[in-house]
């Protein structure tokens, strides 16, 4: 049985001049955490943006449960895409909405699903965040661990298969932090198949299956935890972590 969710072969994006990314390959198996580390500016993000078609990679492929994802086939992009849940560092939640209508707006206009199977799951979801009681509050009246455990809420609405978390944690504030990761390891706990882009080298530690380093648009390094931070094979990969750690 083939349980790999996703893998990239030889995926390559450029922004004119620019090389964000070359020949990147991974593959990431049923229920597995990968975390990638590095460098502000070496592709981590934009490789995230390029397996749910944010971004249209230059060569290379996607493959998403055993599809590879056909770039000229808007229907086929969309019906796979939405096997993918994704988390960004900016919340993006509808102002003009409240926290219980942003977590069910996708399932409603996206799936056509009826509106009281919605509600009752966004409800279950947002008492999975901590968050149940404020299902009738506005964004503007949240911290900003509240607004990205809605975003996170809203994201498995979706029922996604894989979740994919673009720095969830850098436009928080030091102290709330924590409820984010909190959130993220119970997803992680519970078999969620998730790669998340971070600076948390604690949470990579603790809630990873396995560890890519990138630099310069390259993967320099690649392992389990203890391998990574505690033996570092590379002497890029000891530089960074001697800086952040």
């Amino acid at each position: 049985m083939n349980d790999t969710m996703i893998e990239t072969k030889g995926l390559t994006k450029s922004f004119g001049r620019l090389k964000v990314f070359e020949n990147i390959n991974v593959k990431v198996k049923k229920g597995e955490v990968l975390v990638i580390i590095g460098p502000s500016g070496s592709g981590k993000s934009t490789f995230l943006r390029c397996l749910n078609h944010l971004e249209v990679p230059d060569s290379g492929t996607v493959v998403i449960e055993g599809e590879i994802l056909d770039t000229r086939n808007k229907n086929h992009i969309r019906r796979v895409v939405e096997k993918m849940g994704m988390v960004f560092q900016n919340f993006n939640l509808f102002p003009h909405m409240t926290v219980l209508q942003n977590v069910m707006e996708a399932p409603i206009t996206v799936k056509r699903e009826k509106r009281d199977v919605v509600m009752e799951r966004a409800k279950n979801l947002l008492d999975k965040v901590g968050l149940s009681d404020k299902l009738n509050e506005y964004p503007s009246k949240l911290s900003g661990g509240q607004k990205q455990r809605v975003a996170i809420a809203r994201a498995l609405c979706m029922e996604p298969d894989i979740m994919l978390f673009d720095e969830p944690t850098s436009a928080l504030d030091p102290e709330l932090v924590g409820e984010v990761l909190n959130v993220m390891k119970n997803l992680a706990k519970e078999g969620m198949t998730m790669i998340v882009v971070t600076h948390e080298m604690g949470f990579a530690k603790e809630v990873a299956d396995k560890v890519i380093f990138m630099d310069g648009g390259r993967i320099v390094e690649e392992g389990t935890p203890e391998q990574i931070f505690l033996n570092p094979k590379e002497s890029r990969t000891r530089t960074f972590l001697e800086k952040v750690i």
